[in-house]
């Protein structure tokens, strides 16, 4: 179960047996709501509930058991600078060098169009590659319409691009009726699956690239994701949870992690897991 219906189920069992004597629970999380404190943290010298023992994010990157998913984060207002600066640079003299580059400061003004552009580019340049070739990536779009539309968009540019190595699945909740067509969408049918078999089904070769809206953001376990595609604005432990389906290792590779952000400031993301670090 994800971690909002685990509260539930345990904020029923304190119900039945919490004034029981000598009954003792006990919860593992690596992003400690303040609910979640307060069911089972230990009172402070404040009087204020505090876990009552922490291993931290810090402890966990150091002995690799996890990744550092900031390490190779970047905003898209960075990411153009860098392109920018660089297609200025007299010493970057290559032709070839020079339109790759100007292409990518020309998308500075996104729609989703352009926005798919650069991910697709992005991964197929950067990311997908490692792992042995298996590396697989995230977007996180901010509802189900821009699921669909991102989804829709990606299908058209692989195709007029003639990509045939890269694939992608679409996570969301429900059905959603777009205005642009009438049409009514849902995940069972954009994916030609039940819900149930995306993960088996992304798992494997046939998919590189996963467009979720308010799903599998928390308590997704892939390994082979090494890359994320941020459409939408996070804050606080919902920032931490969505950037740490990253932070799998995957031996025996030495896996690398990318993040480009389109939408958030990086002082914000750093804020958000400085909490928990």
């Amino acid at each position: 179960v994800n971690e909002s219906t685990a509260e539930d189920l345990i904020t029923e069992e304190i119900a039945k047996h919490g004034k029981q004597k000598n009954v003792s629970m006990f919860a593992f999380t690596a992003t400690p709501k303040p609910t979640t404190l307060e069911l089972f943290g230990k009172v402070n010298t404040k009087g204020q509930k505090e876990a009552f023992h922490i291993y931290s994010m810090k402890q966990a990157i150091e002995e690799g058991f996890i990744l550092d998913v900031l390490q190779n984060y970047t905003t898209y207002k960075t990411y153009y600078q860098i392109n920018k600066e660089i297609s200025e640079d007299p010493k970057c003299k290559t032709n070839s060098a020079k339109r790759q580059i100007a292409r990518f400061v020309e998308l500075h003004e996104t729609n989703i169009a352009q926005r798919i552009e650069v991910i697709v580019e992005h991964f197929r340049t950067t990311v997908m590659n490692e792992l042995g070739g298996t590396a697989k990536a995230m977007v996180i779009t901010a509802s189900r319409e821009s699921a669909v539309k991102y989804r829709q968009s990606l299908e058209e540019y692989i195709t007029k691009k003639g990509y045939t190595n890269i694939h992608a699945l679409v996570a969301f909740s429900g059905k959603v009726t777009m205005k642009d067509d009438g049409k009514e969408y849902t995940e069972v049918g954009m994916n030609g699956f039940g819900e149930d078999k995306l993960p088996t089904e992304f798992d494997k070769n046939d998919y590189q690239v996963l467009l979720v809206a308010n799903k599998y953001q928390t308590g997704f376990d892939q390994p082979k994701l090494c890359a994320m595609y941020i459409l939408k604005k996070l804050k606080g432990v919902n920032a931490v949870q969505t950037l740490s389906r990253l932070n799998r290792i995957c031996p025996p590779y030495d896996k690398k992690t990318f993040v480009l952000d389109f939408v958030n400031e990086y002082e914000d993301i750093e804020a958000a897991f400085s909490k928990d670090y």
